[in-house]
């Protein structure tokens, strides 16, 4: 630029320089033709300094043309590039694009071939999990495998010792309803002696049969223990011959949700831990030492044919009619039921024969929800006979009388998996063959009818059944049953029946009395229990478990007499046992 301005410069002063006006030669004299020495004329050397200038400039500004040219050409040049950069660039985009477009399938298509990879492998993994379990299968079966059935032994070995206060020479099963009061004697029942013994019979074979035939599941069960107690043995809660079987039944459960089961089984009457079905897993069993369970537990194990049908997945009904039999019924030593002077294992003399009138019914309507528990109510029929013998001038006749009672029990999961609570119940008349402590299931009056009544009563049980960890269980329950009085008035005016005020008390203190001067009845019996086992060992050689068990349990009567040398008079005995037990049990696998 500035270059340029001195251009403009020397043009306006050349421009000045040629527009001055020439010298003229009119009137001046003329020159000399001599010559003479020339003198320089500045103008003329500022005029040619001034050329060269120009020139300069011009030679300049040609050069900053051409300076020019050249940046218009490297800028034409530049944008050219520019413009390729920029083609090259959106072509390299389109490419990146594309590049990124097909990476994606490629790693969309890795990630599914990664995936069927995974797919393959787990199903693999699968294939081989369930071949290796074959193959260990078939090294070490659970079962044994005879035309189509598969056939699984069971059981257990088991070693118990116990000790009681108060002694019932009854083994490990405590014949609740017969403990001694106060200080009685009575044959084998000594409230002055404590107890002590170890024994092996409870322990169990058992075997299980299963078979497939289309849709219909086939199940046959089979179990024994060494509590026989022939020639006394009697079928009224559990049958007792020997040898003792505990269970033996069949079942054909089908596609459509109906099951028939039949044979000797735990009775419909008892608790459910699922839905209806007889078989052990389904079944609430208090798991105690004592062979005899807990008072106020309701059950019963003879023969029974039992049809249920599973409504929906929560919901299902059965109904059963079981082998009848009669417990010791009170002031009748004739053809009524087949029973014993209580229960527990070691039963005494047979005091009735039974002629059954017609099977027990028993039905049963049960809930079940994974998350609130198990629900069930129930109720139970019972047909009673009677034969009053003729004399020389009274025919003889027949007497009968129905009985039953209605229950309820739930298994409510307090802690999942830890802590569950249980509760049951059965109230009505005629039930005492499946209350566990059961007295009597009626009375027949001596005069002036000979009637038959039923005994009223009822039993309940509650309590906790616990699992701190997967090798522990720890469970404390209470039951009681109460039996009410069935009073009548003779044809003296005495007033007679279960629970009179004239039953004879006084031998139920005295050591040196006779048993005759004690027959009060029982009025209640009521006790405690907790218990526990731990497993040592759990696995595939089977589980070895180790156990201890406290029971408290009392006795109460109602109010007799005394005789006329008692100084008793009139009272209400009662009486208590304290029991403990330890175990080792080997569990088969």
């Amino acid at each position: 630029m500035r270059n340029f301005q001195k251009l403009v410069a020397v043009l306006a002063l050349s421009g000045l320089c040629f527009a001055m006006p020439a010298p003229s030669d009119s009137g001046a004299p003329k020159k000399s033709t001599k010559v003479k020495a020339v003198k320089k004329d500045p103008t003329a050397e500022q005029l040619k300094d001034l050329k060269q200038a120009i020139e300069q400039q011009q030679a300049a500004t040609q050069q900053l043309q051409e300076q020019l040219k050249q940046t218009q050409q490297q800028l034409q040049q530049t944008q050219q590039q520019l413009s390729q950069a920029q083609a090259t660039a959106n072509a390299a985009n389109a490419k990146v694009a594309t590049v990124e477009t097909n990476t994606n399938v490629q790693v969309q298509k890795v990630q599914s071939d990664l995936s069927d990879v995974k797919t393959a492998l787990s199903t693999t993994e699968a294939t081989v999990a369930k071949d290796e379990k074959k193959v260990d299968y078939l090294e070490h079966p659970n079962s044994l495998a005879y035309k189509g059935i598969r056939i699984t032994p069971g059981g257990f070995l088991e070693m118990t010792s116990y000790w009681r206060a108060h002694a019932t020479v009854s083994d490990q099963a405590t014949p609740f309803q017969a403990i001694p009061l106060e200080q009685q004697v009575n044959g084998a029942y000594n409230a002055n002696l404590t107890e002590l013994g170890m024994t092996a019979r409870d322990s169990r074979i058992a075997l299980r049969a299963d078979a497939d035939a289309g849709t219909t599941k086939l199940a046959g069960y089979f179990e024994m223990d060494f509590f026989g107690a022939a020639p006394t043995a009697n079928p009224n809660q559990t049958t007792s011959y020997n040898p003792r079987m505990r269970q033996g039944w069949g079942r054909a459960k089908f596609a459509n949700g109906w099951t028939i089961t039949g044979g000797q089984m735990w009775n419909l009457i008892t608790l459910n831990r699922k839905g209806t079905d007889a078989d052990n897993s389904n079944l609430w069993i208090p798991n105690i030492i004592e062979a005899q369970y807990s008072v106020g537990y309701d059950w019963g194990r003879f023969a029974e044919v039992r049809i249920s049908k599973q409504i929906n997945p929560n919901l299902s009904v059965a109904i059963a009619v079981a082998n009848p039999s009669y417990n010791l019924a009170f002031g009748n030593t004739g053809v009524v039921g087949l029973g014993v002077a209580g229960n527990g294992l070691l039963a005494t003399t047979v005091a009735n024969i039974s002629t059954n009138l017609a099977p027990d019914s028993i039905f049963k309507l049960a809930y079940d929800s994974p998350k609130l528990g198990h629900f069930e109510v129930k109720g139970i029929e019972r047909f009673f006979r009677d034969r009053v013998a003729s004399t020389t001038t009274v025919p003889g006749w027949s007497n009968t009388a129905i009985g039953g009672g209605v229950g309820a029990g739930a298994i409510i999961p307090v802690v999942s998996k830890k802590v569950d609570f249980i509760a049951q119940g059965l109230w009505g008349k005629g039930i005492s063959r499946y209350q566990d402590a059961g007295t009597v299931d009626f009375v027949v009056h001596s005069t002036p009818d000979h009637n038959l009544q039923p005994l009223k009563g009822f039993s309940v049980l509650t309590g906790f059944e616990t699992h701190p960890n997967k090798k522990t269980e720890i469970d404390l329950i209470y039951g009681q049953e109460y039996y009410y009085k069935d009073l009548y008035t003779t044809t003296t005016g005495a007033i007679a029946g279960y629970g009179a005020p004239a039953l004879l008390a006084s031998g139920c203190y005295a050591e040196a009395s006779s048993s005759a001067n004690c027959t009060v009845v029982n009025k209640t019996v009521w006790n405690v229990k907790l218990y526990g086992y731990y497993d040592l060992y759990k696995g595939p050689m089977g589980t070895l478990r180790y156990g201890a068990e406290v029971d408290y349990v009392e006795r109460q009567t109602w109010t007799g007499t005394g005789t006329a040398t008692s100084a008793t008079g009139f009272s209400a005995p009662k009486g208590n046992d304290k029991t403990g037990f330890v175990t080792m049990r080997y569990i088969f696998p």
